[in-house]
């Protein structure tokens, strides 16, 4: 109790000293004495300006007279006020030149009345004719003389000190001037003796002293700003101190002011500085300097005559800059913390524990009282007032245009009469302006947009509609000038983000002036652009998506829809681009923070549509309705969702997993309850992968607790689900590598953890989350890339895809991303195709197989459960546009329709046009500087795309198993593509009127006009390309970049590079110049014209450099040194003689050819050239068939013709032979200009493939030697002549080290184990077919001296490095040589060693040069498998071409499970496709009738209608030739060392069957279809088509080792009854099959999904917690309310009044609350609003109801009420 009231004792001392302090300051009347006239010379120059070049301004000069005419009370006048405007170069930091041309400045001269209390001003009086321009400028001045040394308003802090005796300390205080009412740190302190220098009017007075003032605007109780759009990272109030942020504007305001110690003011300076750089991030900053200075002529006894009275005076409470008339108060009634608070988070939160131990802690002393608040870095920054709001003006009305957000300029409301006809003249301008691209760039066509759309933007809904009505005419006109005069002025409208601009576009919707897709470009836009997102725009907007008018509209409802929610949740859910994207600092919060109309209104709506939707099976509008509530991003969403991941209500698997990727938004935020669902869903290994790989994707922004990520860390290891152990392994390895500040915080989490992933690999099918990042410290570009995908048991291909694209200046958290999602990516695109191509006539029959895929799924009972829907999706946020184009099957099959229809179009032709202008990034910052006037900064990146033309042709749908289609299309086509990133940095001169900027603009422009004919079916393609205006100098390409300076007439029309007065900033000297021509040779000649002075294009190499090549694109065109860029590439057309070009291209494959004879082994000349001719593919081919059995050529004919007088023709023609049977493999190449001076390239070579060597057994494949030979000849100009002769082979060494590998000593134990071709195996195998050394002898003979000459410098180069010694410099460069090439590969190391001897220049060695870890695969002489299957499966983890083996008694699955099985003498399914509506169907069945034999049966049905039936035995006993029955309807065209079936109707093998190795026999069924590798004891099946359709015991063919375990009876887990549920009980099979299969039916269970429950507490859980109601969506902040009442008797329900301290305050509610005595606890809680009164911690009034309030009773407050949210409970218990 002692303790209690010393506190009270001390901190009352401590308060009257103060308030003591106080009265005696406001006594004081230093620095001003009465009857005293002082006279001061003032100058302000306020200057925008860049690191070079010119400066651009105004200067105003005065001569200012102040009388003190009583304590406290001044009169001032200003005489002979003066401006000028400044541009020209001028010394930083240095004063204005001295002969400018000044001019009277009007409206100043008025005298005015200043209110003082010491050297503080409290208010002013002005005439009521000085305008408000007139009334800054004066506050700007009178605030550089203000100083206040008194106690008032001082931030209460230990270490602020000041002794008013010596005149020297350091303190703070909330101080207002015309910049804002922030905190100020005053210094004051002695001077130096030299300030007589300084002073020398005034040498003999007696020493002043110095005091300074630098503004802290990270910590303001009011200011005047705007702002619309900054990013989210983007720190502009204050300093960036948090990971999370970034500096985008520096600012500092700083005084200094030299005064007597009982006065005068000698000197008083105040300096504003602004840094920013025009394109938002990077080095190169812009500044704006706004100084004033007030230098003291004399003071002395005020003799003068009294001034005129103030004509109708009106008082001005303070000296904050002024919008309107209208005052704005500031409660200065308080000193304030030294420490602010800040709201911590973004998302509306449900609750926030009150915990003692939380609350601020708060320390008395004897002079101040220290108030200390936790907040986290990471949260918020300690310098930013980030969620502060100021209300400087009221929200424009639905008619009213926006006048703050234009220059912050003073100005009467009202419309400007000649608004329309600007608009009117603008868009008529650039519309004409379109139409030829070479001259846009030039004209300025983007910047005039962004003028017009300044011009819509001021108008009232009255100009807007009567401009429309005008315009709309134009939509329906002929006319392309006219329709694009409409498009441009639509875009404008949808660009200004003004309430009438969102009327406007409203008005037209509803009246179907715009329509389906037009419209929903239109209104896709508004959720970025519209600027005022009040609560009755927001349901505007809402209501307008949910009514019928757009509903029922295909593409706009989705859009409409999608748009209007991301609005919700920018404007009201999400707490941070409600403050930081909005001008809250004008207009306060737009929405009231816990308004509950997203709750109330919006969520049930959305919530009734998607469950009606999932009712009726409309996949397409649930989709629409999953994205929409997710886009809310509000925490009651979860919710929503909540019964469909529970499984309470029935939906598709797809539809689910559309839920959790939807809570990406909430995730974003950062929510802590959306975590804790998506990692509870992410643990249940009973959902579908799917749904859980979308949870991973989202929980690492949630930001996933180190215990959380620990725990997925060990999931790598143990999770049965492989696409969520991949996921999560590549979640989080790419998480601890980003190196953005933004994700410190979670990298580092990760990175603890990465060490404890499992060592497992995964092949890149499976599903993953990957980041590219393109993060440079240096550059501050800031780039990252992330791609993620949901892998598909059915394809390679994912199920979802998303790719996303992140930088600072859209902001982290906003996207420009591309994805989509199927339910079944083949089964999609298979319908899609179905439906395109019609009902084609099926030519499969019904087959009469002993064991058909039909009857054995009727004897095994087996049923392909594919009832799954069909459903799909495509996503797009490009260009500020959210677009979804959502699929049911409904949709799919009208979209079929309508593709259909469009190409049926297409023979009378389609005429083309297209325009679409943004701006896809837009940012606006503005506030006062210390002259008055507004600083502005504007970035702005408009964007255009127009497509005008016509297109013709004709689609014949010829096969649709294969796709085949025949094509012919003609196009007269021109696309333009221009973007700006226009950004300025200046202020606007309030009273000249005048806008003076520093900018930068970059420009891109690509324009492609074409003209093309094309041409396509099967095999061959052929097109023909020209200009479309041929004769004419056509600019492709244009970049441009060009810094400088302006001074413009405000709401000019002009653009600023057409300005005369724009001074564009110029360097001496230029970096690169480049004026180069190319074509000439195809009489096509394209320039290359152009310079720049930026350093960056020194090192053109480094300036393109990047992770990956969208980086390299964007790095390229952002300069990090900005100064003046110019490039052009034209077609110069006038020149050109070329008038198109003829491209043709032909691809075919001839099977069984025969062709005796040998194949040259030089290269000879071919006689025929010319482009397309069979004749020259026939006799390529007839070459590389020469001496091979049975060969299969293929061959490649590429052609170019050129329209010119002279012959321009280029031909390559390229062809290889090769069979199954024979070692040869042979190659010839033919290319060659036909023109006035022909030439020839001819190269023929021959591969020698090594002796037989086993493919199935590892230990037989050692024992033989592997050897090719390799020849090839080249002969190019005629008798140049290259010949190479090669051999490759295994050497001893390397088949040593082979069989001390782990996998290759595991191979050889399952060997011993009878099992010859598993996983150890197959590997073992494959590197016992891989050669390790090359050699290779290259011969020279009559080659031009040039290509000597080049290896010779290239020898050189190597020798300065230390690789090469130069034997002899010869003295004539040799025509004749050779090059001998030794290369030894060290596989273990992933390393080559290369020699290289040359007979002129000698020897070089080269060792350790790093290969691939693929390079043996690649290189491995494993024909059955082909090198790019190896490749792929090697990256796939052997699921690009799966296999599986049935060994000996071992089985490993196409999945790559393996288990312990014998086959016995039945027959068993290995392999079985039966799948409904498949228009194939294949069966593979095998047997053990003995010990060492296995038979084969193959049944098999193409949709050609042919069909096989095979039965293979190994050969009897003393014969090598394999036992195989064909039964077939299709054509034998071979047989011998390879037998052919032939399918007539496709034109390919249908089957065909060979020896290979050591007498293994190959089947291949329909190209790949199916591969059988068999030796007799065991087979190994390979096959890629129709995966997880697969049943039998090689398992689904899914890429899941857990779906391997599945029968037709269920899950089983025994390996001998998994293998026996698969055999056939017919005919001579074995009992015990019969038994096994028994008791396999009795052990199986079934596999089932057990959903996740979303946070759900029971009975006692729900007592000990605090649950979450549907009640409590609205709240962010929640007070629990308690009784203070003793604890006795029951546990009633008690009435108190509640209270909470925070901030420096206490808040008192104004009537009691339901609350629980402390001994109780309470039940049913829920959410009350609650009114609340807040004063001061010190008011004392309010600190004795808070003790009365402690002690159980109930006072009545009176004051101005705030809403805040209280958690009561219903009732209370024991």
């Amino acid at each position: 109790m002692k303790i209690f009231v010393l506190a009270a004792f001390v901190l009352a001392v401590a308060l009257a000293r103060s308030n003591n302090d106080q009265d005696n300051d406001e006594q004081s009347q230093w620095p001003w004495k009465v009857g005293t006239l002082y006279r001061y010379n003032v100058e302000t120059q306020t200057l925008a300006y860049h690191q070079e070049g010119a400066s651009t301004g105004t200067s105003y000069r005065a001569r200012v007279t102040v009388r003190v005419k009583a304590p406290g009370r001044l009169e001032a006048r200003l005489e002979n006020p003066e401006y000028a405007q400044v541009h020209q170069e001028l010394q930083r930091n240095e004063p204005v030149p001295k002969d400018l041309k000044y001019k009277p400045a009007p409206k100043l001269d008025k005298p005015f009345e200043i209110y003082m209390a010491g050297g503080r001003v409290k208010t002013l009086r002005l005439s009521s004719s000085v305008p408000l321009a007139q009334e800054n400028f004066i506050k700007g001045l009178i605030g550089a003389l203000q100083v206040d040394l008194s106690t008032y308003r001082n931030v209460h802090s230990s270490h602020d000190t000041y002794d008013k005796n010596i005149r020297q300390g350091l303190f703070r205080k909330m101080e207002t001037d015309v910049t804002g009412d922030c905190e100020t740190l005053y210094s004051v302190s002695p001077v130096a003796a030299e300030w007589r220098r300084e002073l020398p009017e005034f040498e003999s007075e007696e020493e002043p002293f110095e005091i300074t003032k630098s503004k802290n605007y990270g910590h303001c109780h009011h200011r005047v700003d705007y702002h619309f759009g900054v990013p989210e990272v983007a720190e502009w109030t204050g300093t960036a101190h948090s990971t999370k942020k970034e500096q985008f504007i520096n600012r500092a305001t700083v005084s200094r002011i030299l005064a007597g110690k009982e006065g005068p003011i000698y000197k008083a300076e105040t300096t504003s500085t602004i840094n920013v750089n025009p394109h938002l991030f990077g080095k190169q900053r812009s500044e704006v300097q706004s100084k004033v200075s007030l230098r003291l002529v004399s003071y002395g006894q005020d003799n003068e005559a009294e001034w005129p009275k103030l004509v109708g005076p009106r008082e001005i409470l303070n000296l904050l800059y002024s919008l309107t008339p209208k005052q704005i108060s500031i409660d200065d009634s308080s000193s304030s913390n030294s420490e602010e608070s800040f709201e911590k988070n973004i998302h509306v939160e449900k609750y926030q524990r009150e915990r003692r131990s939380a609350r601020p802690k708060t320390v008395v002393s004897i002079d101040k009282v220290i108030v200390k608040s936790h907040v986290s870095d990471e949260d918020s920054s300690s310098s930013s007032d980030s969620t502060s709001a100021y209300v400087n003006d009221e929200i424009p009305l639905d008619n009213e245009p926006a006048y703050a957000a234009l220059y912050l300029n003073p100005q009467p409301h009202g419309d400007k009469k000649q608004n329309p006809m600007n608009a009117q003249k603008l868009v008529q301008e650039i519309s004409h302006q379109l139409q030829n691209p070479n001259n846009m760039p030039k004209s300025d066509f983007l910047s005039k947009f962004n003028i017009l759309v300044r011009v819509i933007a001021s108008m009232s809904y009255g100009q807007l509609s009567q401009t429309s009505r005008s315009l709309e005419v134009a939509k329906s006109s002929n006319d392309i000038v006219k329709t694009d005069m409409w498009m441009i002025y639509r875009d404008a409208v949808a660009e200004a983000g003004t309430l009438p601009a969102f009327q406007q576009i409203r008005t037209w919707i509803e009246k179907k002036k715009i329509e389906g897709e037009e419209a929903a470009e239109v209104v896709a836009v508004l959720s970025r652009s519209l600027r005022y997102p009040t609560t009755n725009v927001m349901k505007q907007f809402f209501e307008l998506a949910m009514s019928p008018v757009v509903t029922e509209q295909l593409y706009l409802n989705s859009s409409a829809l999608i748009s209007a929610t991301r609005f919700i949740n920018m404007g009201q859910v999400n707490n941070l681009t409600a403050h930081r994207y909005y001008p809250t600092h004008m207009y306060g919060r737009l929405s009231a923070k816990h308004d509950r109309f997203v709750v109330d209104e919006v969520l049930p709506r959305l919530s009734q549509e998607l469950k009606s939707s999932i009712e009726r099976e409309d996949s397409h509008k649930a989709q629409v309705y999953i994205r929409a509530i997710g886009n809310l991003g509000h925490r009651a969403i979860v919710d929503v969702f909540a019964p469909y991941l529970e499984g309470k209500i029935t939906v598709s698997t797809y539809l689910r997993t559309r839920m959790v990727e939807n809570l990406r938004v909430l995730a974003y935020q950062g929510d802590h309850h959306v975590r804790a669902v998506l990692f509870s869903i992410l643990k249940n290994s009973a959902e579908p992968y799917e749904v859980r790989v979308a949870a991973v994707h989202n929980i690492i922004m949630t930001r996933p607790t180190t215990a959380m990520m620990q725990t997925m860390a060990e999931m790598t290891k143990v999770d049965p689900s492989t696409h969520v152990r991949a996921a999560i392994k590549s979640m989080i390895e790419t998480v601890a590598d980003l190196k953005s500040p933004r994700y410190f915080h979670v990298a580092k989490t990760a990175a603890a953890v990465k060490d404890m992933l499992t060592k497992e690999t995964f092949g890149a099918q499976y599903s993953y989350k990957k980041a590219i990042q393109f993060f440079e410290d240096d550059d501050d570009l800031g780039i990252n890339n992330f791609i993620s995908n949901i892998g598909s048991k059915d394809s390679l291909f994912p199920k979802t895809f998303r790719y996303t694209w992140r930088d600072r200046i859209a902001g982290w958290n906003d996207d420009t991303s591309l994805s989509w999602a199927a339910s079944s990516g083949r089964k999609v695109v298979d319908y899609f195709i179905n439906k395109i191509f019609g009902d084609d006539e099926d030519r499969s029959a019904e087959i009469n197989h002993k064991y058909s895929a039909n009857k054995i799924s009727d004897m095994l009972k087996i049923n392909y459960d594919d009832k799954e829907s069909l459903e799909a999706s495509l996503y797009l946020d490009f260009l500020n546009e959210q677009r979804l184009f959502a699929f049911g099957e409904n949709d799919m099959k009208e979209l079929a329709g309508r593709w259909v229809e469009y190409l049926q179009k297409l023979t009378n032709g389609i005429d083309v046009h297209y325009t679409k202008v943004i701006n896809r990034n837009e940012v606006s910052v503005m506030f006062p500087l210390a002259s008055g006037m507004p600083f502005i900064y504007k970035y702005k990146e408009p964007a255009v795309l127009h497509v005008q033309g016509k297109v013709k042709g004709k689609v014949d749908f010829l096969d649709r198993e294969d796709y085949k289609t025949a094509i012919t299309l003609d196009k007269d086509i021109r696309v333009t593509y221009a973007e700006n990133h226009d950004g300025s940095v200046g202020f606007f001169d309030t009273l000249g009127n005048q806008y003076a900027i520093a900018g930068l603009v970059r420009k891109f422009q690509l324009y492609i006009p074409l003209r093309m004919s094309l041409e396509m079916k099967p095999g061959e393609i052929k097109a023909n390309i020209k200009p479309v205006e041929p004769e004419q100098d056509i600019t492709l390409l244009h970049y441009s970049m060009w810094p400088y300076t302006a001074n413009q007439k405000k709401d000019s029309l002009t653009t600023f590079s057409q300005d005369p007065t724009t001074q564009v900033i110029t360097r001496p000297n230029k970096v690169v110049s480049i004026d180069y021509k190319f074509g000439q040779q195809v009489s096509s000649p394209f320039q290359i014209q152009g310079y720049s002075y930026s350093q960056d294009f020194r090192n053109i190499g480094k300036m393109l450099w990047s992770n990956d090549l969208m980086s390299s694109v964007i790095s390229a065109f952002k300069q990090r040194d900005v100064a003046q860029t110019h490039f052009n590439l034209r077609h110069l057309g006038k020149q050109a003689k070329n008038k198109g070009v003829s491209l043709t291209a032909v691809y075919d494959t001839l099977y069984n050819k025969k062709n005796e004879g040998q194949m040259p082994k030089t290269a000879s000349e071919m006689s025929d050239v010319t482009p397309n001719s069979p004749a020259r593919r026939e006799e390529l081919i007839k070459r590389v068939t020469l001496g091979i059995n049975a060969a299969r050529a293929t061959v490649l004919d590429l052609s170019a013709k050129f329209d010119t007088p002279q012959k321009q023709e280029y031909v390559l023609t390229a062809a290889v032979g090769d069979s199954h049977v024979d070692p040869k493999v042979q190659f010839a190449l033919f290319a060659a200009r036909n023109s006035d001076q022909p030439n020839q390239f001819n190269a023929v070579s021959t591969l020698k493939k090594p002796a037989s060597i086993s493919l199935m057994n590892f230990q037989e494949a050692l024992q033989k030697e592997l050897k090719m030979e390799f020849e090839a000849d080249i002969r190019y100009n005629k008798k140049e002549n290259i010949h190479i002769q090669g051999t490759t082979e295994r050497t001893q060494k390397y088949v040593e080290e082979l069989q001390k590998q782990p996998w290759a000593i595991e191979c050889v134990q399952e060997i011993a184990r009878g099992n010859y071709y598993q996983r150890a195996c197959h590997q073992a195998i494959l590197m016992a077919h891989a050669p390790d050394n090359f050699k290779f002898g290259v011969f020279f003979k009559d080659v031009n001296p040039a290509v000597n000459y080049a290896g010779y410098e290239v020898f050189k180069i190597a020798e300065s490095l230390g690789l090469w010694k130069l034997e002899a410099v010869p003295n004539k460069m040799p025509r004749e040589g050779k090059l001998d090439i030794n290369v030894d590969l060290q596989y273990w190391t992933n390393t080559l060693n290369l020699a290289l001897s040359h007979s002129f220049y000698g020897r070089m060695d080269i060792k350790n040069v790093p290969i691939p870890k693929v390079t043996p695969v690649a290189l491995s002489t494993y024909w059955p498998i082909m090198p790019y299957e190896r490749v792929l499966n090697y990256y796939s983890k052997h699921q690009f071409q799966p296999l599986c083996s049935v060994d000996n008694n071992k089985v490993r699955t196409f999945s790559d499970r393996d288990y312990d099985y014998k086959l016995s003498r039945s027959w068993h399914v290995v392999m079985l496709d039966d799948r409904p509506g498949s228009s194939e169907d294949l069966v593979v069945l095998a047997r053990r009738p003995s010990e060492n034999r296995q038979d084969i049966y193959i049944s098999y049905s193409s949709h050609t209608g042919k069909h096989l039936e095979i039965e293979v035995q190994p050969p009897p006993e003393g014969q090598n030739e394999y036992i195989v029955q064909v039964k077939t309807n299709a054509k034998k065209v071979s047989q011998g060392a390879l037998t052919t079936y032939w399918d007539d109707v496709d034109k390919i093998p249908i089957l065909e069957y060979y020896k290979e190795g050591e007498n293994e026999l190959i089947l291949e069924i329909r190209e790949g279809r199916l591969r059988v590798m068999y030796d007799g004891q065991r087979f190994t099946l390979l096959a890629d088509e129709r995966r997880n359709s697969n049943r039998g015991i090689c398992g689904y063919m899914s890429g899941e080792r857990r779906d391997d375990y599945l029968t037709p009876n269920g899950l089983i887990d025994r390996p001998e009854y998994y293998g026996a549920s698969y055999a056939l009980i017919d005919g001579d099979y074995d009992p015990k099959d019969k038994e096994q299969q028994a008791k396999a039916r009795e052990v199986a269970y079934k596999p089932r999904k057990q959903f996740t429950a979303i946070l759900k507490s029971d009975e006692e859980w729900n007592n000990q917690m605090r649950s979450v109601t549907e009640d409590e969506w609205g709240a962010e902040i929640i007070y629990r309310s308690r009784s203070y009442l003793k604890p006795t008797g029951r546990c009633d329900l008690k009435q108190q009044v509640q209270y909470y301290e925070n901030n420096g305050e206490i808040c008192i509610s104004t009537s009691p609350l339901p609350a629980c005595q402390s001994h109780c606890s309470g039940e049913e809680y829920k959410v009350q609003v609650a009114q609340v009164v807040c004063k001061s911690k010190f008011d004392e009034q309010f600190r004795s109801f808070r003790n009365l309030i402690r002690q159980g009773e109930n006072p009545k407050v009176t004051g101005v009420p705030k809403s805040t949210q209280y958690r009561v409970p219903n009732s209370c218990k024991a």
